[in-house]
């Protein structure tokens, strides 16, 4: 098993899978659902390979140039706010 097999996080073994990604594009939230990952079978963390990272670069492109059209999704919004 070389580095790129296990989870930076806990060291586990990687499996492909899929991720949704939340991402902000202006003030807007978009969610990326079933994007393909290779995700950790321990933790669940997710790593994107360069290839889906450019797929991701080119779709918010389109959504931000109007070319995508996005459904509209219910969410709340919660400001964490420390105390000192």
């Amino acid at each position: 098993m070389t580095n790129s097999d296990m989870c930076a996080l806990c060291g586990s073994k990687l499996r492909e899978g899929s991720t949704d990604l939340v991402l902000k594009a202006g003030e807007e939230l978009v969610v990326i659902k079933k994007v393909p990952a290779l995700v950790c079978s321990c933790c669940g963390e997710a790593y994107i390979t360069p290839d889906v990272s450019e797929k991701i670069d080119e779709v918010m492109k389109e959504y931000r140039t109007g070319k995508l059209l996005a459904r509209p999704l219910v969410a709340g919004e919660i400001e964490l706010k420390m105390s000192a």
